[in-house]
């Protein structure tokens, strides 16, 4: 599979020779505690890890690059193609890099890939209602409310975004009267 292009950021799949890059973000207590997933803290565990992620066609995986360097990772997961529905998850591993829209970016573009290249009809996330900046993000992106979950961790937030909520908000006259 090829790169996918957005305003800023390119999303590729991920490889290998990422690995290390991402294993600090999933020791960095901060940014586990914004984020949600099963990431590896061990360079044995991310091997197995990858194995598993490229071999399930339940799972679009990318990491997200920022001129040429591994800023961040985005994922579709829980892709049930009969009902076109998948769960989205992003991070942002660099920090020096969080509040630039760059989030955005690859959400978006993600996106696009998911409701024009896979063809699916929905796309879902939970995020921590402390996590304001994801929450502006995501609403930015289209994504709307649909429920709020109780964790030991907080609060969840459940949000999704329909095809026809892209598409209508990709080109607004869509929908004028």
């Amino acid at each position: 599979m090829s790169s996918l292009r957005g305003t800023w950021v390119q999303l590729r799949p991920i490889t290998a020779e990422d690995l290390p890059e991402l294993l600090p973000w999933n020791q960095d207590e901060e940014i586990n505690s914004l984020a949600d997933g099963d990431y590896p803290a061990e360079m044995a565990a991310a091997q197995e890890w990858l194995t598993q992620i490229l071999s399930d066609r339940y799972r679009k995986y990318f990491v997200i690059v920022l001129n040429d360097e591994v800023i961040g990772d985005i994922e579709l997961d829980h892709i049930a193609w009969r009902s076109g529905d998948a769960e989205m998850r992003i991070r942002i591993g660099r920090k020096d890099l969080w509040n630039q829209g760059l989030g955005t970016d690859a959400v978006e573009t993600m996106l696009n890939y998911a409701f024009k290249r896979l063809n699916l009809t929905r796309i879902y996330l939970r995020v921590y209602a402390h996590n304001k900046r994801a929450i502006r993000c995501y609403t930015k992106s289209g994504f709307v409310g649909e429920g709020r979950l109780n964790s030991r961790y907080g609060k969840i937030l459940l949000m999704r975004i329909t095809r026809s909520e892209y598409l209508d908000k990709e080109d607004p006259q869509t929908t004028a009267v």
